[in-house]
């Protein structure tokens, strides 16, 4: 077994197709599949059942499936470790970020890290914290930024930032950024929300429990961007942490209020059991210093760092 043939399984099990897997990695399908079969007759077991339809999992291969992403993940790891005395990083980082962080930190994220550490081949995955969570556990993502209200117990956590959570509605709503809104007046709008599980919805509900209210949407999405359109259409409200609704506001395209005694906290999270690259470790310090510097510009309004 070596980590040629780990990383063409992963390839293999991930599509579901040896003919994609092969296409993807530039390989002819004969050898792929030669070094599939290596692998099984190394281990003893059948990883795959082929059909002409493609290839599922065998109960060995889901098994090695979850064991060979964090063996490759701790490859990479060595390999940064052992060179870090190179002047240039080199090697790869995979990292995720919230969507409502898209414009504020991930674009200028990746840009200062690219001028920064051209040898670094950056992999982004942008998600909500529980599927980056366990993006981290199961070693498919190295480091990320996740909302600091989720179960942070098998991860590694450094606070970042916390933001006010703001109700936002249409232009003529006339809502006022200088002028907080309640929990109540929240309640009492058709409010669209993003679709279970996830932490913004979790913060909502929690915080309208507190004042013996239940969150009764008209609407649900998964996507922050169609929840903006919908609400500058006039077609309901909804509640964001500002970094989602930034743009949007600054376009004059919804207005919004901060919701009195409602802030999202968010957190760098990586895998506890594994010790975070070199490569990770700046992109760590990158990202701290471009919150910083969207907060201090007055980009990034209520957001506070720790001290």
């Amino acid at each position: 077994m070596n980590i040629r043939q780990l990383h063409y399984f992963l390839q293999v099990a991930e599509l579901k197709s040896f003919t994609r897997a092969a296409s993807l990695l530039h390989v002819a399908q004969p050898a792929l599949s030669r070094s599939v079969r290596a692998l099984e007759a190394d281990l003893g077991v059948t990883l795959f059942h082929r059909s002409e339809r493609g290839v599922t999992l065998t109960e060995a291969g889901e098994l090695l499936q979850k064991r060979a992403a964090n063996l490759l993940a701790d490859f990479a790891h060595v390999r940064d470790e052992v060179g870090a005395q190179a002047r240039e990083l080199r090697g790869e980082l995979r990292f995720g970020m919230p969507p409502s962080m898209q414009h504020l930190v991930t674009v200028p994220l990746m840009r200062a890290f690219r001028r920064e550490h051209p040898g670094v081949l950056l992999r982004f995955t942008e998600g909500i914290s529980i599927a980056l969570g366990e993006g981290l556990q199961s070693g498919r993502v190295d480091v990320a930024v996740l909302a600091a209200n989720e179960p942070l117990a098998a991860l590694q956590s450094e606070p970042l930032l916390s933001e006010a959570m703001y109700m936002v509605g249409p232009r003529k709503a006339r809502l006022s950024p200088k002028r907080p809104v309640s929990i109540e007046r929240v309640a009492s709008e058709p409010l669209m929300v993003t679709l279970r599980p996830n932490s913004v919805r979790a913060l909502i509900e929690t915080a309208l429990a507190r004042v013996g209210r239940n969150l009764v949407p008209v609407l649900e999405a998964n996507s922050t961007s169609v929840m903006l359109q919908m609400v500058a259409a006039g077609e309901c409200y909804t509640v964001l942490p500002y970094s989602a609704l930034h743009e949007a506001l600054a376009a004059g395209r919804v207005s919004a209020a901060p919701v009195a005694d409602l802030r999202m906290s968010w957190a760098i999270a990586y895998a506890r059991e594994r010790t975070l690259s070199r490569a990770g470790r700046e992109l760590t310090r990158l990202a701290r210093q471009v919150a910083r510097a969207a907060i201090e510009h007055g980009y990034w309004v209520s957001a506070r760092m720790p001290d």
